[in-house]
């Protein structure tokens, strides 16, 4: 439903944290037609959760649930990246049964999409700071992986 190129979508796919020793769960791994996978996270909607409501030297900031979101994402992507081969041995052998023969998945520079939060309750200020903000983060992040 978000977008065509993906075959799959697994629920709950693990990722081994290994800075904490630890399983961690992504709420949605999807598998595109070469076996490349992304991401997404998924919160609760409520309102008032993406931008504030009151400014911040004439911005509208994004909120603790936006940013720590975020951040989750950009762990899950870290360590998917850190374990590198043998986290996608793992993740094609889980899979194998739900994938066509012979695709095995791979992790190298997965995208993270978030879904949150509701727009209708923004004000046309609000949203034209989360819109910013958003372009600054991809462009960033576009920054970091050049």
């Amino acid at each position: 439903m978000l977008y065509p190129k993906y075959l799959h979508a697994f629920i709950d796919a693990p990722v081994w944290d290994s800075v904490r020793r630890t399983w961690r769960f992504i709420d949605f791994l999807l598998v595109d037609s070469y076996g490349h996978v992304d991401i997404v996270e998924i919160k609760k909607p409520f309102d008032n959760c993406i931008v504030s409501q009151t400014t911040y030297r004439d911005n509208h900031i994004p909120l603790r649930e936006l940013t720590g979101t975020t951040m989750q994402m950009e762990k899950y992507i870290y360590h998917l990246g850190r374990s590198g081969r043998k986290n996608e041995r793992k993740l094609s052998e889980r899979y194998a049964a739900e994938l066509p023969d012979g695709l095995h998945l791979k992790t190298v520079n997965p995208k993270g999409i978030i879904i949150m939060g509701r727009d209708s309750t923004l004000s046309g200020a609000q949203r034209e700071d989360f819109d910013a903000t958003a372009k600054s983060f991809r462009s960033l992040k576009r920054d970091l992986n050049s």
